[in-house]
């Protein structure tokens, strides 16, 4: 597959790289260097331009420029957004996997008793989270509109020092980053799915099952978590 990775220079892009060279052909998307591909785009998501340019002759996108947290660095992101979906709708990019996150549902706003699913409300509480919802949206837009099919991945944290076995529900193995993105661009339902891209738990905190479900994402790290530390 011809596989497009913005952000391709940041630790979740580098551990995508490494999982998927030699079973993909990769493109990288960045402000930066990527020094693991040897086709890259250097350039901002806010350039269409370079985005259009980054996304021709793909088969699938992953997603996962967020330029930052204020409200400003927001607004590039929301518009970076946008240019991936368009420009890959005009390319003819039929799969994209948006990196959205968990933390659409932050233990401030919604209790740690309540499980996460996919049809939770989200309850955002920066900038940074608005633009994963505003990205969520235009999928379900672009999904029904288009018949393009899009994953959104509700990522959880990711440490660059892997640990063997992830210490809680809300973390995420290179492993299974690796194994949660090549089930969504392997997605072809021509809708819009979303999905936790957490290690499975004894902790069921987030809804690892719909994954299976809905895109065959089967993780294999799994936490075990105390009872007393389930706040």
């Amino acid at each position: 597959m011809r596989l497009l990775i913005t952000g391709a220079a940041g630790t979740i892009g580098t551990v995508l790289t490494r999982g998927m060279q030699g079973r993909h052909q990769l493109r990288g998307l960045d402000v930066r260097e990527m020094p693991l591909l040897q086709d890259v785009v250097i350039g901002d998501i806010t350039d269409w331009d370079a985005v259009f340019r980054a996304t021709s002759e793909m088969d699938a996108v992953i997603h996962l420029t967020n330029v930052g947290a204020g409200w400003e660095e927001a607004r590039q992101s929301m518009a970076g957004i946008y240019n991936v979906f368009e420009s890959a709708r005009q390319n003819g990019v039929q799969r994209i996997a948006f990196a959205s996150r968990a933390g659409l549902f932050p233990g401030s706003q919604i209790p740690r008793s309540i499980q996460r699913t996919a049809e939770l409300m989200w309850r955002p509480d920066s900038f940074y989270t608005i633009t994963k919802v505003v990205g969520e949206s235009l999928g379900d837009m672009y999904a029904r509109q288009h018949g393009m099919s899009v994953v959104s991945v509700r990522i959880g944290g990711i440490d660059p020092d892997e640990p063997e076995v992830p210490g809680h529900p809300h973390r995420l193995t290179h492993g299974d980053c690796v194994r949660v993105f090549e089930a969504a661009i392997g997605y072809s339902g021509g809708t819009h799915e979303r999905v936790f891209g957490v290690s499975d738990s004894d902790w069921e905190l987030y809804d690892v099952e719909h994954g299976r479900k809905a895109i065959g994402y089967y993780p294999e790290g799994k936490s075990i978590v105390p009872p007393e530390k389930r706040a």
